[in-house]
């Protein structure tokens, strides 16, 4: 039997405001509410307008090996 192995992850670290891409919920990131105020609206309007940009699964990453 092969053993699984697992993938470390960072630990993330303070708290974080989910900003949405899109109307589905679950496309979304976290950015740390530690952020100054300019840095952290700058950073949502750079995430929001190059949104089409993330891949939300294997199958929009033509090319990758999904394992």
């Amino acid at each position: 039997v092969e053993a699984t192995k697992e993938i470390p992850r960072p630990i993330p670290d303070g708290e974080f405001e989910l900003v949405p891409l899109s109307e589905d919920p679950s496309r979304g990131v976290k950015i740390g509410t530690g952020l100054p105020d300019l840095a952290r609206k700058q950073l949502k309007a750079c995430l929001r307008e190059n949104a089409d940009l993330f891949a939300w699964s294997a199958a929009e990453m033509p090319g990758l090996d999904p394992e």
